[in-house]
């Protein structure tokens, strides 16, 4: 036999044995993967609530994402929009209207010019 035949039956030999001992290294390791469980599904704590926190007491608290929110609707930016655009103020007011803003609560929020719009659409709406 040849010096090239005989190598290359020798480097296939141990290219099919280190592929076997590659091959039940994976398996091993694939079963220890299963075995690893999450401490909160086992604790029975995988409830979640979206855009609120329940307390102890059973009352819900606003979320930051709430209170970012509602600054948006009350933005120096949006309020500077409402009063040069009546569209978009009239949109703003219907929009404070449906969320249940009423004029009194927030008038420390806006300007006088369109609180007095306000109170106004409030009644007539």
């Amino acid at each position: 036999m040849r010096l090239s035949s005989t190598t290359f039956v020798v480097l296939a030999a141990v290219l099919l044995a280190s592929g076997t001992a590659v091959s039940k290294a994976d398996e091993t390791g694939v079963t220890n993967v299963n075995a690893v469980h999450s401490p909160n599904v086992l604790a029975g704590v995988d409830k979640r609530f979206l855009r609120s926190h329940h307390t102890e007491d059973g009352k819900a608290k606003l979320s930051n994402y709430d209170n970012e929110e509602r600054n948006g609707l009350f933005a120096a930016g949006t309020l500077s929009d409402m009063a040069n655009d009546m569209i978009f103020r009239f949109k703003m007011f219907t929009k404070w209207k449906a969320n249940g803003h009423l004029p009194k609560a927030i008038k420390k929020d806006i300007p006088r010019s369109l609180y007095k719009a306000y109170k106004i659409h409030h009644r007539m709406n």
